[in-house]
């Protein structure tokens, strides 16, 4: 009968201790939970504070010029300063530029240019704009009477249409003469800098796809710079200039297109 009464006894002392320490969990739980809450709360006020503007007594807060703007006349916040736009007419001239070169593309891919006519432009240019001579075997010749000749052959795309890879020669040279590459090779590096050649041979062994629309860019590159050495009075020196910038308007084609 006695350790049935401990027995109870125990058992009710058990239960009052887990309701104590849960009574007790809960309590240390929701202190925890609210001090948490505090301090974010606390966090919040701060990054307020410290973010928000507070005005110098005696000078006005800054706001935003409102000035008419340039194309629609509208009083409005300037967007552009150095044309005086706002944002709707900065928003609609960058959409009417879009849609002209969506047209300008469009217009030039309708146009075909193939390989064989870029290669056609590409001789012209290299036939115009050099000394009218065979850079092989040194001979003088009329530019009718020469041929564009390729260091590394025309089979690499990389290399096919740049201007470093090009020279004029004569017909004996660049079809039936052997050693002529090396003294292309040797006229390259006086012209275009002593690495020319390492540089076409290294380039070759890249890939190069061309669209006819990239096709077409370049065509008007060399068709623009070869109407402008025959149309001007340029010398020598002058004719290389031309050349270089052109070759800086291949490689902006070109160089993004190259794997």
């Amino acid at each position: 009968m006695r350790s049935h009464v401990e027995n109870g006894t125990g058992k009710h002392a058990l239960a009052l201790l887990v309701r104590d320490r849960g009574i007790w969990a809960l309590h240390r739980f929701l202190t925890l939970s609210l001090s948490l809450s505090l301090l974010l709360y606390l966090y919040n006020m701060l990054k307020r504070t410290a973010t928000k503007k507070i005005p110098v007594k005696g000078v006005p807060e800054p706001k935003e010029i409102q000035k008419p703007c340039s194309d629609c006349g509208k009083i409005k916040a300037i967007a552009n300063k150095t044309k005086r736009l706002c944002a709707t007419c900065v928003m609609k001239e960058k959409k009417e530029k879009q849609k002209v070169r969506k047209e300008l593309k469009r217009k030039l891919e309708k146009e075909t240019i193939s390989q064989s006519k870029l290669d056609q432009i590409t001789s012209w240019l290299v036939r115009g704009a050099h000394i009218n001579k065979c850079h092989a075997c040194e001979i003088t010749l009329d530019p009718k009477g020469l041929q564009c000749a390729h260091f590394v052959g025309r089979t690499k795309v990389a290399t096919r249409y740049h201007l470093t890879n090009l020279l004029p020669a004569c017909p004996r040279c660049n079809l039936y003469t052997p050693h002529h590459v090396w003294n292309l090779g040797k006229s390259l590096n006086r012209i275009w800098g002593t690495d020319t050649t390492e540089d076409m041979l290294q380039l070759s062994n890249k890939i190069l796809k061309l669209s006819n629309y990239d096709r077409k860019l370049i065509y008007d590159v060399y068709r623009t710079c070869l109407t402008e050495i025959e149309e001007g009075n340029y010398s020598q020196d002058q004719k290389y200039k031309k050349l270089h910038q052109a070759l800086k308007d291949y490689n902006k084609i070109v160089e993004p297109l190259l794997k």
